[in-house]
């Protein structure tokens, strides 16, 4: 995925503000790093690439991002979290078990299908998440 990274920083601001959350200089050089690689990336990447910034500080602004739906996290490693940008609605990836190239993909099957599951468990679904691992083309 590519952004233009002007635009996405503007939508993370905008969402941040409108969620309650300040937008400060420490965030937005979270934000700008995020940004710059525009590929999966840890907690332990962006701590490295950030060496000013404590690991506390990171690790809240992640949590806020992704609360806000402007990352994901996603399920690659049991050792690691790993994320990556996301500003569209509820969404899957495919994730290349070789480049780890991430897509987002949208199943509106599965989220019906979701949908009538909740009507049959004794309690309410609050997340799921799905991820499918692939092979892609260029690395077969």
């Amino acid at each position: 995925m590519v952004y233009d990274q002007i635009e996405v920083a503007n939508t993370i601001i905008n969402k941040m503000n409108s969620s309650g959350y300040s937008v400060t200089n420490t965030r937005r050089r979270i934000i700008a790093e995020i940004l710059r690689n525009q590929k999966i990336f840890t907690s332990e990447e962006l701590t490295k690439a950030l060496p000013n910034l404590g690991r506390a500080t990171i690790y809240r602004t992640l949590k806020i991002l992704n609360e806000i739906g402007c990352i994901c996290k996603l399920n690659i490693s049991e050792e690691n979290n790993f994320y990556t940008i996301s500003l569209s609605d509820h969404h899957h990836h495919t994730i290349c078990k070789k480049c780890n190239e991430i897509k987002e993909i949208n199943l509106i099957s599965v989220e019906k299908s979701i949908r009538q599951l909740d009507k049959k468990i004794d309690g309410d679904i609050i997340s799921h998440n799905l991820d499918i691992f692939i092979i892609c083309t260029k690395c077969s």
